[in-house]
């Protein structure tokens, strides 16, 4: 293993934290409201739960093969030919997954600052900030998430303009909606909670024992759901029921409403910050991607194919993000995907695991 890819536990943890909070987090209360109403802040915490089981999947899976990642474990596993077949599934994933956080980035600047922008212009700033980052080493994009992580405090500051008009009465009574709704919620949930299975591929480069790695990404998945309650509950108290249902990026509307004597646009304030949080999903997916590709054409490193990786990246974007009907059916199709990809296969994987012969533990 190549020392400079190698990673602390410090970055560890804020490498799954941004990558996990990303372009979810506008649309999040709204979604959650949809059906769990007022108690979709509990769907969260559910969504939260099933993930940390996941986690522990994972990092069961990664215990049993220590020095590989997702790409070389699916090798281990399934042989080389379905190996392969599996590691090309995963890396088209990802460049879906890409393609929708840069269409969705590029949807939400348009609709609230950039009118006028053409859209490929858009997914080009994206794509070259992208291009920038993803091609460096692991420790590299590490450090950059470490630095830019003390911008989620400003969102959380931000965000405490709401309390000033804030109605507490608009969250009883709780569970009134039903255990049934809100656990069926708790699938977006997870949703906007992606990002947490980069551990699959990050493991190995980790400088701590298998345990270490578990508590790190544990501790991360725990910060997000704090931080989403917050948000969820922040909208709820803010808003009406009545008002909810008719504002799909309650986050922005909360913002736009609060004033300050210094301040015009907070909402813009606010975008601009999270714009800068935000791009990190779509960098670490970039990154997940060439990874993928270095094992699958058996190369010493991924910079090569991040420009390949980008350029798809860009026209998928550009073509889907041109209208809201295109947007929504590759978001409806890359959900799909998640339960198979996040799901499914890694606790297949681990159950196969178990009875393959050379496997070690850490």
């Amino acid at each position: 293993m190549n020392k400079t890819t190698n990673i602390s536990t410090n970055q560890l943890f804020f490498l799954i934290l941004q990558t996990q909070i990303g372009i979810g987090i506008l649309a999040l209360p709204y979604n959650l409201f949809k059906t769990a109403k007022t108690d979709g802040w509990i769907s969260i915490i559910i969504a939260s739960m099933i993930v940390q089981l996941l986690i522990v999947c994972y990092w069961w899976l990664t215990r049993r093969f220590p020095k590989k990642t997702l790409f070389e474990i699916n090798i281990a596993i399934l042989g080389r030919f379905i190996g392969n077949g599996l590691n090309i599934g995963y890396i088209i994933y990802y460049v879906l997954v890409s393609s929708v956080v840069t269409s969705l980035y590029v949807n939400v600047l348009k609709r609230w600052v950039y009118h006028v922008t053409p859209v490929f212009i858009l997914v080009l700033l994206l794509a070259v900030v992208a291009l920038y980052y993803a091609k460096e080493g692991l420790r590299n994009i590490g450090r950059f998430f470490v630095l830019v992580s003390v911008l989620l405090v400003i969102i959380v500051i931000l965000l405490l303009s709401a309390y000033t008009t804030a109605d507490i009465r608009y969250l009883f009574p709780i569970g009134q909606h039903g255990i049934k709704n809100i656990v069926s919620a708790s699938k977006d949930g997870i949703i906007a909670m992606l990002g947490f299975e980069i551990i699959l591929v990050l493991a190995p480069f980790v400088k701590a024992k298998s345990t270490t790695v578990l508590k790190v990404v544990s501790l991360s998945n725990f910060v997000v759901m704090l931080l989403y309650v917050y948000i969820i509950i922040t909208c709820y108290l803010f808003f009406s029921p009545d008002e909810i249902p008719i504002v799909p990026e309650p986050v922005l509307y909360v913002l736009k409403a609060s004033k300050f004597s210094f301040i015009e646009r907070i909402d813009l304030v606010f975008l601009t910050v999270w714009i800068v949080s935000a791009i990190t999903s779509l960098i670490m997916y970039v990154f997940i991607c060439g990874m993928g590709m270095k094992v699958l054409f058996k190369k010493k490193t991924h910079r090569p194919f991040i420009p390949i990786i980008i350029l798809m990246v860009v026209i998928l974007s550009n073509y889907f993000a041109s209208t809201d009907d295109l947007l929504v059916l590759l978001s409806e199709a890359v959900t799909t995907l998640s339960y198979f990809f996040i799901g499914v296969l890694p606790v297949f994987l681990l159950f196969v695991s178990f009875f393959r012969k050379g496997v070690t533990k850490s």
